[in-house]
């Protein structure tokens, strides 16, 4: 439908990956349905995931994608940015490498606008550098800063003569551009904390507005909401890692979301489920999982009650835990149907999460949101629940869930 907000998964496995059926992190938004598509990190293999897509339904391509959102700077989140790039921005013509270099790159058209953390403009700037790309097309790094980061500046580069065999313009020069660079832009938080308004577009009911907020890993992170500003006034939660994301409740709430996509890196599975993951003490596996900033199913669920979640997916899962096969009784599904019942008991209410997968495609329709169905894949669809306001807190939420046995899991078969 014309005013549908759709997206795709291309990976959705934990820094433990990939796996044989889990790419790193990557997902891609068709929010506008302007033909544009927005994408929320870029691990490594991500521009082979564009090209291997099931035939199923249209592909999403990556020429299409004019906004890059990085949720942190780990290396399975980032390290496909530099392939997608050579692959989406147009090489110069042949023999033109010094005719380029020349060129003004604030007067060229950017073709993909990324934005992140602290740290980014630098790694991207440095690996066009040292990897001799050359480009007709620019780019642009947009940094979300906070008081304490030092800024990257953009030093306008050398020209190189023409004729003359150069080596990366600025090499040892971090403060100085890519000759396929355009100057970002240095943006701070507002005095709530939170960067509102980073990115816009123009949807089928409205304006389409990005809001963002740090979320708590054991380095920073950023979750991101994807807002329309009229019509359904649906908003879409896309959280990066974290072990505790409450910091970001104020852009999930007023409307809460219609979708929140939230990590469940690892979960105890009961010895009744899966006889050798059974055998990992329930408390042990909490605590290395928050040791290391991330989250359980049931924190997951935990979350999606506090701001009164409409759908909720899993995100961001453990090398352990594989993708789904078409073998349905295998010990797979029983694993991540146990996942997703973790999930959906703390989230309450009868409501039922979703482990994603790659290429699974999430289709919500534009109308009322309270009519409002989430479609998964080549699954059936299922309708979004209204649940009561959280007046616990968001600790407390997932402390209580991981106390409750796994003896009632059903296996929900979603593709």
């Amino acid at each position: 439908m014309a005013g549908d907000m759709e997206l795709t998964f291309l990976g959705t496995s934990s820094g433990g990956g990939p796996t044989r059926a889990r790419n790193c992190s990557s997902l891609v938004c068709d929010l506008l349905r302007d033909g544009s598509l927005w994408m929320v990190d870029c691990a490594e293999g991500t521009i082979r995931q564009f090209q291997f897509q099931p035939q199923a339904y249209p592909n999403v391509k990556a020429s299409k994608v004019t906004k890059l959102f990085i949720t942190h700077m780990h290396a399975d989140h980032i390290m496909g940015i530099i392939t997608f790039l050579r692959s989406v921005l147009h090489p110069p013509p042949n023999g033109s490498w010094h005719i380029l270099s020349n060129l003004d790159s604030h007067s060229i058209w950017c073709k993909v606008e990324i934005y992140g953390p602290a740290g980014l403009r630098s790694f991207v700037r440095q690996n066009f550098k040292m990897t001799f790309t050359h480009t007709a097309d620019c780019y642009a790094v947009h940094e979300l800063l906070t008081l304490k980061d030092q800024i990257t500046p953009c030093n306008n580069p050398v020209p190189l003569q023409a004729g003359v065999p150069g080596t990366p313009v600025g090499f040892q020069d971090w403060n100085v551009m890519h000759q396929s660079e355009k100057c970002g832009r240095d943006i701070y938080p507002d005095e709530d904390n939170f960067w509102r308004g980073i990115a816009t577009g123009e949807g089928r009911f409205g304006r389409i507005i990005v809001d963002a907020g740090p979320i708590c890993h054991r380095d920073p992170c950023i979750g991101y909401a994807f807002r329309e500003n009229a019509g359904p006034q649906r908003k879409i939660v896309i959280l990066g890692d974290t072990s505790d994301p409450s910091a970001i409740v104020p852009l999930c709430i007023d409307p809460s979301p219609a979708l929140l996509i939230h990590e469940a890196t690892d979960a105890h599975i009961p010895y009744q489920v899966d006889v050798k993951l059974g055998r990992r003490d329930e408390e042990e596996v909490l605590s290395k999982t928050l040791s290391r900033g991330h989250s359980s199913p049931a924190m997951a669920g935990a979350f999606a009650r506090l701001v009164d979640a409409q759908r909720l997916v899993l995100n961001h899962i453990g090398a352990r835990f594989p993708g789904p096969t078409e073998d349905r009784s295998h010990r797979n599904w029983h694993l991540l149907s146990e996942i997703q019942d973790q999930a959906s008991r703390a989230w309450g209410k009868g409501r039922q999460a979703k482990i994603a997968y790659d290429y699974m495609r999430i289709v919500i329709p534009g109308r009322d949101p309270d009519a409002n169905e989430l479609y998964l894949g080549r699954s059936g669809r299922y309708k979004g629940l209204s649940i009561s306001e959280s007046t616990s807190s968001y600790r407390h939420q997932a402390s209580r869930y991981h106390q409750l046995d796994g003896d009632n899991s059903t296996d929900h078969r979603y593709r």
